[in-house]
This record gives C-alpha cells, sequence and structure tokens, in this order.
C-alpha cells in the first residue's frame, strides 16, 4: 500500500481548505460552483456504481481528481453558507438606525488600555421606537470604570449603534477585522460606561458557564499564591492561556529569545498534560475494563483542559490528535500520524472554517509536521552514547525542525528571527514542563492552602530565574534579526523550495534539484528587483489615522515622517499605523519631526509662507493648509500645486480654495471631523475635482 493510499484525510483537508480560501477572496460564484459540485457528485456516482472494476482502475486516478474537486467546491460552499449564516447583514443596514440594544456577555471582559474589552452576543434592539429579535456578535470596548463589571452571562441595555469593524486604512496594517472574523465578528461599539445598563445574568451555554467559573477559580488560586505581578502573568499565560497580563517588555523579550510558544498554550502544553494524565493512570493500563476507564479519563482530562484555556486553535489541534490517538490506542488500531493531523484540521475547519487564516493555526501545524517529519532525520545525524549528551540533542532536533518548518511564516508575520533560540529553548522547554506541572498542582491542591502556598511560592521563584534567563537571552548582542519583509509571493516561493528540497533528499531524483534551484533562482530575481526598486523609490504617503495628520516622505530607503503636534504622544499608533508600510517600503533610516519642527530643516525643504506650509519633494510641489482662510493672506493670482491637502478642520467650503489655488489633487485630511470631510468630499464630487479622502478612502500613496 502507496504512503498516500494511508493518509486519505491529507489531500481531503487540502481541497476542502482551498475551497475556503478561494471562496474567501472570490465570493461571486455561488451557483457556478452549486452547479460544477452536482454535476461532478452525478458524474462520480455514475462512475462508481455502473462502471466495471477494470475499467474503474484504469480511469481511478481521474475518479480521484473528480472526487478532490467535490470537496474543493464544497468547501467554496461551505465557507460562503458559513459566513451567511453568521454575518448578518441586514444589521450593517440598519446599524445607524439602531437606538438600543440589549446583549449578553458571552466571555468576561479584559482591560486593555484603560477600557472593558468584551465580545457581546445582540438579542434584540430598539430600532425606529420599536424592539426587534435581532442576531449578531458585536466587539463592545466601554471606557473602564470601577463600578463597571462585565462577566459571562450578564445582560446589558447598551445605548447607541453597533458599527461594522472597518477594513484597514493605511498600507500593510494589521487587519484586525479579519482578526474578529475569525470568532463571527463583524461589529464593533465604542461607548461610555454611562451607556451601559446591567440587567441580569442568564448564561447562555450551561457548559461554558461551568468553564467560566472553573477558569476563574483557577485564576484566582494562581494569583493569590504567587507574588509578583510578573510571576502572576506568566503563571496565567503558561497555565491557563491568558496573557492579558503579560507586559511589553517581557513579551519582547521571549519573543528575542524564541521561546514565545511557551506562553501561548498549545500542542507542548496539552502533551505535557497528557503525559501527566497517563502517569496517574498507570495502575489501569492492562485489562479492558481499566483501560476504558482510563481512556474516559484522559480524554475528560485533555478537553477540560481545552475548555478552560479557552479552545485556542493550537490548544484544539493538539487536543482532537490526542483525542484521535488515545481512541485509536483503546481499539487497537494503529494510527498514522500524518493522517491523525490532516483529520484533526478538517474536524477543526468543519466547525470553524475561518480557521485557515489563523496564525495560531498556521503555526501549530507547521511545527507539528516539522517535527514529525524533519526531526527523526535530524536526529539520526548524531548517535551520543552520554544519555544526558543524547537528551540534549533530542530536544535539540526538535528545535530545529519546529524551527525549520516555521520560519518562513514567522517572518511572515512577526518580521523577526531569534538567533539564540535553541540555548533558551535548552532551558525554557524543560523549565516549562515543570513549571505546567507545577502550576496543575497549585490547582489542585488549591483546597488545602499550606501545601498549596508552598508549591506557589516554588512557582514563582522558578519563574523568576527563568525571566530572568530569557531577559538576559534577550539583551544579548545580536538576539534577533528584525525588520525583516516577507512578500506573500515570497513565502509561497520559500516553502515550495524547501519542500522540492525535502523530496530531493528522500528520493535522490536530480529533476526535483533542478526545480529547486529555479525557485531559489526566481527568490533571487524577486529579492533584487525588490532592493532597486527601494533603492529608487520616492514617493510620498499620507496616512488615514483619526484625528491626526501623517505625512511620509520617501527617498530611497530613508524617509522624512512629518506629523501634527500631538502625534508623537501615542507611540502605539505609530507603531499599528505608520511602521508596517515602512517595513513594506525598506526604509531604513526615518526621522520623525512636527511639521513645525521641520520647518528649516536643511535636508527637507518645508517652508511657512502666508499662512500656509509649502513643501517640495521630488519635483512635487505641497501646500498644506491647517489653518482657517482667514489666517493667510489672498493671492494676486492663484497659486499652483501638485498636492493641496487640508487638515484640521481648516477649510469648510471649497471654492475659497478653488479662487486661491489651482491644484491637481485635492486631500482631504484624516483629522478633519468626519462630518467636515465628507461634506467636503460631496463638494469636491459636485466640482468634479482629483481628490482623495483620507477619512473615506483610506491612505494616499503616490510614486515618480
Amino acid at each position: 500500500m502507496s504512503f498516500w493510499s494511508k493518509v486519505p484525510f491529507i489531500r481531503i483537508v487540502l481541497a476542502f481548505g482551498s475551497g475556503i480560501i478561494t471562496a474567501h477572496y472570490y465570493q461571486s460564484y455561488y451557483w457556478v460552483a452549486t452547479f460544477f459540485l452536482c454535476l461532478f457528485l452525478l458524474i462520480y456516482l455514475l462512475i462508481v456504481n455502473y462502471f466495471p472494476q477494470p475499467a474503474f482502475s484504469s480511469w481511478s486516478p481521474y475518479v480521484g481528481c473528480l472526487g478532490l474537486s467535490c470537496i474543493f467546491l464544497s468547501g467554496y460552499l461551505y465557507l460562503l453558507a458559513y459566513k451567511k449564516f453568521y454575518a448578518p447583514t441586514y444589521l450593517m443596514h440598519q446599524e445607524n438606525a439602531i437606538e438600543a440594544y440589549a446583549a449578553t456577555a458571552i466571555e468576561d471582559a479584559q482591560e486593555k488600555e484603560g477600557r472593558l474589552t468584551v465580545t457581546v452576543a445582540i438579542g434584540q434592539a430598539r430600532i425606529c421606537g420599536q424592539w426587534q429579535q435581532l442576531q449578531a456578535k458585536v466587539r463592545l470596548c466601554v471606557g473602564y470604570s470601577q463600578q463597571l463589571d462585565i462577566r459571562y452571562g450578564d445582560v446589558f441595555l447598551i445605548k447607541g449603534s453597533p458599527h461594522a469593524v472597518p477594513s484597514p486604512r493605511n498600507p500593510h496594517e494589521f487587519d484586525y477585522s479579519a482578526y474578529l472574523l475569525q470568532d463571527n465578528v463583524y461589529y464593533q461599539h465604542f461607548t461610555k460606561h454611562e451607556g451601559i445598563m446591567k440587567l441580569h445574568n442568564k448564561p447562555p451555554n450551561y457548559w461554558q458557564a461551568i468553564l467560566v467559573k472553573i477558569r476563574r477559580y483557577c485564576t484566582q488560586a494562581l494569583v493569590q499564591g504567587i507574588s509578583g505581578a510578573r510571576e502572576q502573568a506568566i503563571a496565567l499565560a503558561l497555565v491557563l492561556g491568558l496573557k492579558d497580563e503579560l507586559d511589553l517588555v517581557i513579551k519582547d523579550a521571549y519573543a528575542s529569545a524564541g521561546t514565545m510558544h511557551v506562553l501561548a498554550v498549545s500542542g507542548l502544553h496539552v502533551g505535557i498534560l497528557y503525559t501527566l494524565l497517563n502517569i496517574l493512570c498507570v495502575g489501569l493500563r492492562k485489562p479492558k475494563l481499566a483501560s476504558g476507564w482510563r481512556t474516559a479519563f484522559v480524554l475528560m482530562g485533555l478537553w477540560l483542559y481545552a475548555g478552560i484555556t479557552g479552545l485556542a486553535p493550537s490548544v484544539l489541534r493538539a487536543t482532537v490528535m490526542c483525542s484521535f490517538v488515545v481512541i485509536a490506542h483503546l481499539l487497537g488500531r494503529q494510527s498514522n500520524i500524518y493522517n491523525s493531523l490532516a483529520a484533526s484540521a478538517f474536524v477543526l475547519l468543519l466547525g470553524r472554517p475561518y480557521l485557515v487564516f489563523s496564525v495560531s493555526f498556521q503555526l501549530s501545524y507547521l511545527a507539528v509536521l516539522g517535527i514529525v517529519y524533519l526531526q527523526p532525520r535530524i536526529y539520526a545525524w548524531f548517535r551520543l552514547k552520554n544519555w544526558l549528551m543524547n537528551q540534549l540533542w533530542l530536544g535539540t532536533s526538535v528545535s530545529l525542525a519546529a524551527q525549520l518548518a516555521t520560519t518562513p511564516i514567522s517572518l511572515y508575520y512577526f518580521h523577526q528571527f531569534p538567533n539564540y533560540f535553541l540555548v533558551a529553548n535548552w532551558v525554557v522547554v524543560p523549565a516549562a514542563f515543570l513549571m505546567l506541572s507545577l502550576g496543575l498542582l497549585v490547582l489542585l491542591t488549591s483546597f488545602w492552602s499550606p501545601l498549596s502556598t508552598f508549591l506557589a511560592g516554588l512557582l514563582a521563584k522558578i519563574i523568576w530565574l527563568v525571566n530572568q534567563f530569557v531577559l538576559w537571552i534577550g539583551n544579548l548582542p545580536g538576539s534577533k534579526i528584525s525588520n525583516i519583509y516577507f512578500a506573500p509571493s515570497s513565502l509561497v516561493l520559500w516553502y515550495m523550495l524547501l519542500i522540492m528540497l525535502l523530496i530531493f533528499f528522500e528520493s535522490k531524483r536530480f529533476q526535483y534539484l533542478v526545480v529547486a534551484s529555479g525557485l531559489a533562482v526566481l527568490l533571487g530575481i524577486g529579492t533584487m528587483q525588490a532592493l532597486l526598486s527601494q533603492q529608487m523609490q520616492q514617493g510620498v504617503v499620507l496616512y488615514s489615522i483619526n484625528g491626526h495628520q501623517v505625512v511620509n516622505f520617501i527617498k530611497g530607503p530613508t524617509s522624512m515622517v512629518c506629523t501634527d503636534d500631538h502625534f508623537g504622544r501615542y507611540p502605539k499608533k505609530y507603531t499599528y499605523h505608520v511602521q508596517p508600510s515602512q517595513l513594506a517600503m525598506g526604509i531604513k533610516n526615518s526621522n520623525q519631526h512636527s511639521f513645525e519642527e521641520a520647518i528649516g530643516i536643511s535636508d527637507f525643504p518645508l517652508q511657512a509662507w502666508r499662512g500656509v506650509k509649502i513643501g517640495v519633494w521630488g519635483n512635487k510641489k505641497f501646500i498644506f493648509i491647517n489653518k482657517a482662510p482667514a489666517c493667510w493672506s489672498s493671492f494676486t493670482q492663484k497659486v499652483h500645486t501638485d498636492f493641496l491637502v487640508i487638515e484640521a478642520n481648516a477649510v469648510t467650503n471649497l471654492q475659497e480654495l478653488m479662487n486661491q489655488f489651482d491644484m491637481d489633487t485635492l486631500i482631504i485630511g484624516a483629522s478633519n471631523c468626519k462630518q467636515l470631510a465628507l461634506a467636503l468630499t460631496t463638494e469636491a464630487q459636485q466640482c468634479s475635482l482629483n481628490y482623495h479622502s483620507l477619512p473615506q478612502q483610506g491612505a494616499f500613496i503616490a510614486y515618480w
């Protein structure tokens, strides 16, 4: 029997997942997909039922392709049906008419940056004075108040109207709407605590309410027993998957050391728990009845832990896989690890198809694939007789395999590579086993305060030592390579190259090496083109950031970022809105100044003239109007400019500008209020001006 005959779910999940991805980007072919699915199914059934066996055998490759096409189309239609069920488009049309709505919290609220953030499910909404039944999930952000506590099952009356989560408005900005889409959340609502009133508590799911209560109890047990804010945060992240309390310094240190996977509850944690549960069942191995009880105990423990930690994609993957392995062992069947891995992915995509776009989901499966396939081959490089050295090499081979499989996609998402990940993992991974074991023991012994307190104190000391080690690794010279940008096409080529090289080393066939060489050449050409383009680039980017004026003047790998006077107070906004595009454009040296500071800088021609600011960049003239017409002088004749930028609600009537300026492009800035920006946009349309509205159309980008 061939390898592919043993792993049918690999073909199934690849076809099904491809259908889901296609449906996400091309949604207008529902009836075409339905027609071809029915046609292919009919042909498939006719061939399977009416062709004689010899003829069927000769046609089997084509029949297999036909079956995979049916699975692909099923994935396409499944996502469209799933989206139609969970995305109530009628709310989109009525959102501005909603006066208030009743909603139930489907999780405990988290405090972030002075706000309580929680996902709520709308049950009813007051529209035009009448209450109507509505169903939708909303990401609710409420101004923090000590009097307000939002818990799972709390039912609230909320004033105001939710709005659709906007798409990114700046180049390469994080897509928050796509992130919320993974949990079927399409709307968000910002409100003050005065606009929300608690009615009662009615949990929508009895079993989830129990899991939430268990998580609260476990959180309290860990926080009470462990002293030190960082130690508490690490314990909560490691044991319960709660990462909200982690500060930026410790997050950056673990990321720089290449050990961030320890803080995200994943297959490592589930594997440790699986080992501990098997140790507890050491006396229930041989008799059939005992084996059944052991299987039930292990499965219950795994799924209870998965529920308590929030059913993250990586936890779900590991739990489903472990469940398959445990059940197969009970039935006396030998499971294929690749087939089990693919089957777990298929099960998860059936429940939550948008998981295919989850970073955690992608990293989890790639890491496991790397460990399963590459680790035995890497481990075979050396045969060490010393037990300690052999164990060290075993752990090293696992880290190398996982890192090799996940490096391209990690660079694509996180833009950095930890140079000392091997050294860090030698210490942190064994310590994680000890810390998780102690953390679980703290929870299990929480009813006996003296023992629980002793174990918690021991856990706190170990966490402190691990933190110091990770901080030391993160502060070493050259601990990480930062600012690495991967285009989507480069990511695909890197994985194609990796696959071709693995096939070559496995089969020793020269043609695969030729293909790999071709892919390497394509990668090299693409990289050289990108570098040359970045060296020659010259242009401007006007960012769409509510309430702010941010302009990026670009020349080669350097740039000058000019902002309003207040933008410098919000470094997170720079990181979130501006930095991703800087990285994609290959900017190595960037200077940031306010417009007032930029006036008179020798290498940047920006001057104040008659109440307006005029700049020249790459033979293009920019005029920035930040003050009302009364503040700038009238001109004897029209002033021509390539770009005229209106900011800070300076102009309320375009006719005043048209009498004074002759512009090629009018830009309505993001620091204008939304109502004024909309009015100016409408007026620009009526006057047939070449315009760009930052609040409505997103960032403005021009190269020359």
